[in-house]
């Protein structure tokens, strides 16, 4: 499954499914994951799917994700979400921890917030400058 692929069939219906029902946390996160991996398979994409290490691939997804402020917050996020913290970029030895996902209660949606960041915001930013990407567009 290329990227395109994957966006149509995987990213946009889960988003979707979270959309019609916004007060489902599983929901919510299912979305949340779906387009963080996003950035990986553009970045497959770009490289022409070749094989690369596990560094190319970062540094690649990493490209991709610097393009925007969303983006980057939707990958925080989702590793937080995922890790129960996250752990920032590191510059030499020095590892940042950042926003746990430890606070939130999957029944109250005004504890969905990691970092300062509302998950449902990053979930929408996130969706909206992902089908912006001329790779993902579905070919009608």
């Amino acid at each position: 499954m290329d990227a395109r692929e994957y966006f149509n069939y995987v990213v946009v219906p889960k988003y979707k499914e979270f959309v019609k029902s916004p007060n489902d946390f599983l929901l919510l996160e299912s979305a949340l994951y779906s387009m963080d991996t996003v950035a990986e398979r553009l970045g497959l994409h770009q490289l022409g799917y070749a094989q690369v290490s596990r560094e190319a691939l970062y540094e690649e997804a990493k490209k991709i994700r610097g393009q925007s402020t969303s983006l980057k917050n939707l990958h925080c996020c989702s590793n937080a979400l995922k890790h129960g913290r996250s752990i920032r970029d590191h510059s030499g030895s020095k590892f940042r921890t950042t926003a746990t996902s430890t606070g939130i209660d999957p029944d109250n949606p005004t504890t969905w917030k990691i970092g300062g960041h509302d998950l449902v915001k990053v979930a929408h930013d996130g969706f909206a400058i992902l089908k912006r990407f001329p790779e993902l567009k579905l070919v009608q």
